[in-house]
């Protein structure tokens, strides 16, 4: 199976980090850093993923600053960002475009938060890794986790693992 992830940036000047996680009978992960939509397309489309995980908001509150998924995550100790933020609004409005695309190639496409992904996995980044490689593998295996079940649905929104 394949798991894809990716930490989307806002604009795509920015790095967005991009991970292909093969597993089954052995993982390998392939990590790179991509900047354009069309990159990201060309790249999920290669791929042949089971699935794909976003580091964004796919969707925007329907009143308000926060979705219940960001309520939720909060209550837990983490730090979600509003999504009505002008900047976060900017990443949800591209994320949002690249989950139709990519939907419309018949992948499902999930949101994923990282920070949660690290501390329920245990894991942490090593100072010399790249941080948008790094949560686009952690978005990865929030991907995976998904696939094999093993996952919770925070509010309507986001996937976590669940061990």
């Amino acid at each position: 199976m394949i798991s894809v992830g990716v930490d989307l940036a806002g604009l795509e000047k920015n790095p967005t980090g991009f991970c292909k996680l093969e597993f089954g009978d052995r993982e390998k992960t392939d990590v790179k850093i991509l900047f354009s939509d069309k990159d990201i397309i060309r790249e999920v489309k290669e791929s042949k993923p089971n699935i794909v995980c976003i580091d964004a908001p796919l969707s925007l509150p329907k009143t308000g600053y926060f979705r219940r998924s960001e309520m939720i995550l909060r209550s837990r100790g983490f730090k979600p960002l509003s999504p009505m933020f002008p900047a976060m609004k900017t990443l949800a409005k591209r994320g949002m475009m690249l989950q139709a695309r990519i939907e419309q190639m018949g992948i499902k496409v999930i949101e994923g938060f990282p920070q949660a992904t690290e501390k329920i996995l245990g894991l942490e980044k090593e100072w010399r890794v790249n941080e948008h490689k790094y949560d686009a593998l952690l978005c990865a295996l929030t991907g995976k986790y998904y696939l094999l079940g093993k996952y919770e649905l925070v509010g309507e929104e986001t996937i976590i693992p669940k061990v």
